[in-house]
């Protein structure tokens, strides 16, 4: 009898086939979240002030005729950013 021929090679070859598609669909499924989350206008909308906050920060540091104002620029697009990424944390003790 040939190996090909053999059930047991059968049924390992669709389990391998299977855990394959499985894996598969689980590498799709990640490479999809990570599209979604690199999508600038789904932070946009998510984030609106933010996102204005940070392009008019940007816009006045690069747009500054001189190296002063666009030292200030930076440390507002810093400022907001820093505003930005701090977590929140509420306090159940305040009424």
């Amino acid at each position: 009898m040939a190996m090909a021929d053999d059930p047991e090679t059968k049924i390992e070859i669709e389990d391998a086939k299977e855990d394959l598609r499985d894996a598969l669909h689980e590498i799709n499924n990640r490479v999809e979240e990570g599209v979604g989350r690199l999508r600038p206008a789904r932070g946009i909308r998510k984030h609106p002030v933010t996102s204005a906050c940070i392009a008019g920060a940007l816009g006045f540091a690069l747009g500054a005729d001189s190296g002063e104002v666009a030292l200030i620029g930076l440390l507002l697009l810093g400022g907001t950013i820093v505003l930005t990424r701090e977590p929140k944390v509420r306090n159940s003790d305040e009424s």
